[in-house]
């Protein structure tokens, strides 16, 4: 994902109202089946684009919903062009590296690149070619659409198979599926090695929903059919799912090993392919790793851990621990890490439910970002992957301290430091990196609340 410093394109889905407290949508609905594993028929993007419906040429001024979402997400929504890369030069090439005989027909390419379902379930509009659709994220609309048009409320549109995506929980689990993998959507070093961008070490589910153009708006009407959540809600529930799409692959038969190595995608990427000058590694990095040893990509594992320090206290000690012990299984065997991957994920199977229903507070936030920061400064700031998830964390409060009308000048002046050294990817230094966090760390402790 490419960095943005989101203070500066702040997008209409977080414009609120004074007073008005978003609602979490708790409801049997939760547990609804992902797009893609549902059986309803998917009807294609023709069935939603009518210009009364949501193909108008403008945002409509009268409506509670802009009616021209087709056209953001056709001219300005990467997912639209999600299917188009797998005829580019680079999908080609990637192609042939993997020895398919085309991308576009390859179900391991077009599972995440398309709105791929059984021919059984294809309407007769649907189109594979149209890329991330829709329906790839809000279900398959057979049995929702019609009810839709006809004025449905939004939960009568849940019951009837559409797919909650203002819940924090049921979007981070769409978004991972392809942009971390699974069971379902494996994606593997053997890919990445063919020369497919990096995906699992980037990913964070509030900055990747704000990267791309809102076909929403957030009124008062929005907040009374769906509710809201915060920048920093929505940070730490997709912080706590990609830990457990993490800790699920390190427990599920993808993890395996792959002659002299195992499973690559699960350790990280920047451990590895970096320039070898300046040396990066710093002890403490990576549990009780030594140099020269490949650790895992568990950046998020890191962020939860702080997520869960604040918010579930009685389970950080066990979390810390259980952590170091993962961390030294690396260096034993593949074996020994699905065994230590099991109690954390326990934990955090656990703590999920009661985040995602917590409203944090101002307070609280800013407790995990100081504790963020303060990891940063004395260890993680070593390793880019959690540098980069660190600066993430603390740009989702800076967003959700700008829709309160908070401001500091120095927390943002911290912010643009850091910005600069997760920018220069490749050039990264994390002497750079400290700086800027210690001088975060200052602010954070005006803006508490």
């Amino acid at each position: 994902m490419q960095l943005t410093r989101r203070g500066k394109i702040l997008r209409e889905r977080v414009i609120r109202s004074a007073g008005i407290v978003a609602v979490l949508v708790t409801s049997a609905v939760a547990a609804a089946p992902l797009p893609f594993e549902g059986k309803d028929r998917h009807e294609g993007v023709a069935s939603c684009a009518g210009s009364n419906c949501h193909g108008a040429s403008h945002p409509a001024a009268d409506s509670h919903i802009l009616q021209s979402e087709y056209l953001t997400w056709e001219r300005k929504d990467a997912h639209s062009n999600a299917y188009k890369l797998l005829l580019s030069p680079a999908g080609k090439r990637i192609a042939a590296n993997l020895g398919l005989k085309s991308a576009e027909s390859a179900a391991e390419c077009l599972t995440c690149h398309a709105d791929y379902v059984p021919e059984a379930q294809r309407g007769r509009r649907y189109q594979v070619s149209e890329g991330v659709t829709c329906e790839a994220c809000h279900g398959g609309a057979q049995n929702w659409i019609g009810p839709h048009i006809n004025g449905a409320t939004h939960q009568e549109n849940l019951a009837n198979g559409l797919y909650p995506l203002e819940e924090p929980a049921a979007r981070a689990k769409v978004c991972l599926h392809c942009h971390f993998g699974s069971d379902e959507k494996k994606i593997d070093h053997r890919i990445m090695g063919a020369g497919h961008p990096a995906l699992s070490v980037d990913f964070e589910l509030d900055s990747n929903t704000s990267s791309q153009p809102a076909h929403f708006k957030v009124d008062d009407d929005y907040r009374k059919r769906k509710g809201f959540e915060s920048d920093v809600k929505v940070w730490a529930v997709g912080q706590i799912a990609s830990s457990q799409f993490l800790l699920d692959g390190l427990t599920s038969d993808r993890f395996k090993d792959h002659g002299l190595f195992p499973e690559l995608i699960f350790f990280d990427c920047n451990a590895c392919h970096h320039p070898m000058q300046p040396p990066r590694w710093a002890s403490g990095v990576g549990g009780t790793l030594g140099p020269g040893e490949v650790r895992l990509a568990d950046a998020s594992l890191v962020i939860s851990g702080a997520i869960i320090e604040v918010l579930q206290p009685n389970s950080a000690k066990q979390w810390s621990e259980s952590l170091a012990d993962l961390r030294r299984a690396c260096d034993q065997s593949v074996v020994k890490i699905r065994e230590a991957a099991g109690p954390l994920k326990k934990i955090v199977n656990d703590a999920a439910s009661a985040i995602a229903q917590h409203k944090i507070t101002r307070s609280e936030a800013a407790a995990i970002m100081g504790k963020l920061a303060s990891a940063g400064v004395e260890r993680d700031a070593a390793s880019y992957s959690a540098a980069k998830q660190i600066y993430y964390a603390l740009d989702a409060f800076r967003a959700w301290l700008a829709q309160e009308g908070v401001k500091s000048a120095a927390f943002d002046k911290s912010m643009d430091q850091m910005f600069g050294a997760v920018d220069a990817t490749i050039k990264y230094d994390p002497e750079t990196m400290r700086a800027a966090l210690r001088n975060a760390r200052s602010a954070l402790t005006s803006i508490g609340g």
